[in-house]
């Protein structure tokens, strides 16, 4: 089941690595979608370079709940975003990579509760 768990964690942090790509490589489907949405272009590179250090943060298992963390809020916002301006077939990917992310702070959270719990038992 562990292995199952780093297959999921490594396929989630390249679909990262490619988005984040996207946007600081300046994509011109990026462009497009940021321009449509009325952001600044800088918003773009930030979120791109967020989106990269995010998905390495996904890898390291101290900086895990973190990088999930901070990714579920770019997420609402692009899934907001998408549908703010009415791009509804845009919606899927922000929609699932938003939910990939809420497992892995909910398997994280759960970890932390079982240390805790052992830290008290051990006392």
């Amino acid at each position: 089941m562990r292995v199952i768990g780093y297959i999921f964690l490594v396929v989630l942090a390249g679909v990262f690595v490619m988005t984040g790509l996207n946007k600081v490589m300046g994509a011109e489907m990026m462009v497009q979608t940021f321009e449509s949405f009325s952001y600044p272009k800088w918003t773009m590179y930030l979120l791109g370079a967020v989106e990269l250090l995010s998905a390495v943060g996904l890898l390291i298992p101290r900086t895990r709940m973190v990088a999930a963390g901070v990714l579920t809020f770019i997420l609402i916002g692009a899934l907001g975003s998408h549908l703010i301006y009415g791009q509804y077939g845009a919606t899927a990917l922000p929609a699932i990579l938003l939910v990939a992310n809420i497992v892995v702070l909910a398997i994280g959270m759960r970890k932390l509760e079982e240390e805790e719990i052992l830290e008290v038992i051990q006392a």
